[in-house]
């Protein structure tokens, strides 16, 4: 799925002009040159709005644990966690099509940072699914479990998103 909606990103994005001249032939950056700089910028835009949307989302009032049974309020977290999640794929899947982007002037040769990205990114659902997995076992099988698993998932989620906008999108804004 995720490869599938990496797809759909990229294929709405218009398509960079790539020279095959060596680098060491290729003339400067003129202004006309500077579309991929403004195919970074849009989809960086697009990721800081998507974060902002979900640090500023709050759980549906109706979810209360005080009116609803153990079971009512785990599907709704887990519904609310559910929302996160499409958050965070959409995010990551925007952030890595912007690492994808390659300046005109740059040897194809060189290892795109997207793939490191995306191999980050299985490193890390991995930490999370592990962490939240012990932290469920730490319930020995009681009602509880689920729930504490959902709300480790949603923040470790968030928090993620939060440490990639600090590395990818804070430090590397584009300034135009």
């Amino acid at each position: 799925m995720l490869r599938l909606s990496l797809i759909i990103v990229l294929a709405t994005t218009p398509s960079l002009a790539q020279t095959t001249t060596p680098p060491s032939h290729t003339p400067p950056l003129r202004k006309s040159d500077d579309r991929w700089l403004d195919q970074v910028a849009i989809l960086q835009n697009r990721a800081r709005q998507i974060l902002k949307a979900e640090l500023s989302r709050e759980i549906d009032p109706k979810c209360d644990p005080g009116k609803l049974s153990n079971a009512d309020f785990g599907n709704c977290f887990a519904a609310d966690e559910a929302s996160t999640e499409r958050n965070y794929r959409a995010f990551a899947q925007i952030l890595e099509a912007s690492l994808a982007i390659k300046q005109p002037d740059v040897d194809a040769k060189i290892f795109p940072a997207a793939k490191h990205f995306a191999a980050g990114e299985i490193a890390w659902r991995t930490y999370v699914d592990k962490t939240c997995a012990a932290l469920g076992d730490t319930y020995d099988g009681g009602s509880g479990a689920p729930s504490a698993m959902t709300g480790c998932q949603q923040q470790l989620t968030q928090q993620h998103m939060k440490d990639l906008n600090e590395i990818f999108l804070k430090q590397f804004e584009v300034a135009k």
